[in-house]
């Protein structure tokens, strides 16, 4: 899949340019739910994503490899407070929570996922005859993620810890690692849904059979609005599957010495994107790392001088006596990075002036 959304992200970048993927990159993320609201609550979007019982959705959901719903969206209640320092009705979010999780729990979390997550190609109708609920009750329950996911409701769970970057820095995900692979859990509904899938194919069929000429006229339109929000999530998905994957061993250890260095040049040559997409990418953003700290995106990204600098303090607090030649040695082979001794002295320095 990640070869499949490099090849896209590319042929994207080529026909929207440089300029409109910096701002989209750049949009905060409770603008962009606000954007996929506005797509989802558009009529024609609806009409080719739950189809019509006679021709099968055009529009369907397209999940991240690695990447689901954290739990925190099944445990919501009062207590819940609105991100960015956002004022909120609490009341009336409590009672659209309560009836909207009530529904959940009652069709099930693995039939919430299937039909609302995922977006399998099933009808409006089909979907309503499986969980036993009204096509207006189906309806109010897209709405609800839609609009819940605008007020940054689920950007961070209720238990998070006071000392966290600023509310300003949108949390994305919390990393968990399992057999060998980093997770995401994302906070927010429209991260685990993951890209939109439009099949070409049968939006033919919808141009052919079902759709009024205004219709046929706006959807263009509509599909590269889409085209251009799957172009955004992708690229961020990228880079944080690739950072992720850079420090699986920091992040399966808590060990700072694990760490590894990178710089954003040669993120941006590993990802072949430029470097000021990697620099929007990483922006206002922040992930919760597996023992629970949130810190910002950027952190994941150290440079090599940083690095440098943490390792020579780990190995003298732990032998004081170690010579600059020795360290530089240590740093050869078992971490692979070259370094003169001049360079360790000057790093020693440092740590001794802090």
């Amino acid at each position: 899949m990640e070869q499949g959304l490099a090849l896209e992200t590319q042929q994207r970048l080529s026909i929207m340019g440089r300029m409109r993927m910096a701002d989209l990159i750049e949009m905060p993320e409770k603008g962009f739910a606000s954007e996929v609201a506005k797509i989802e609550k558009d009529e024609l979007f609806r009409k080719l994503y739950f189809g019509n019982g006679k021709i099968l959705p055009a529009f369907q959901r397209q999940k991240w490899p690695s990447g689901e719903l954290h739990s925190s969206f099944y445990e919501i209640d009062e207590r819940t407070t609105a991100g960015m320092g956002e004022r909120v009705p609490v009341e009336k979010l409590a009672v659209e929570r309560g009836l909207a999780v009530s529904a959940i729990r009652k069709m099930g979390r693995e039939n919430f996922e299937k039909y609302f997550l995922r977006g399998q190609g099933i009808s409006l109708e089909e979907i309503s005859k499986r969980v036993g609920f009204s096509k207006e009750e189906i309806l109010a329950i897209h709405d609800f993620l839609l609009d819940v996911q605008i007020r940054s409701e689920f950007e961070v769970p209720v238990s998070a810890p006071a000392k966290a970057p600023s509310r300003e820095v949108a949390c994305i995900a919390h990393l968990k690692v399992s057999d060998g692979e980093v997770r995401f859990e994302f906070y927010a509904p429209y991260w685990a849904r993951g890209l939109y899938h439009i099949r070409y194919e049968l939006i033919e069929r919808w141009k052919a059979g079902d759709l009024s000429p205004l219709e046929k006229a706006r959807l263009p339109s509509l599909i590269k609005r889409i085209e251009a929000l799957n172009l955004r999530q992708s690229a961020l998905y990228r880079v944080f599957e690739s950072l992720s994957k850079i420090q699986i061993e920091y992040l399966s250890t808590r060990r700072l010495e694990n760490l590894r260095p990178i710089s954003l040049r040669g993120l941006a040559r590993r990802l072949d994107l430029s470097p000021s997409t990697i620099s929007r990418s990483l922006s206002h953003r922040s992930v919760r790392l597996p023992w629970e700290k949130e810190v910002p995106l950027i952190s994941l990204l150290p440079g090599r001088r940083r690095v440098l600098r943490e390792l020579v303090e780990i190995w003298l607090g732990d032998s004081p006596a170690m010579t600059d030649a020795e360290i530089a040695s240590k740093l050869k082979m078992e971490r692979g990075i070259s370094v003169s001794r001049r360079t360790v002295n000057s790093v020693r320095h440092q740590i001794e002036k802090l």
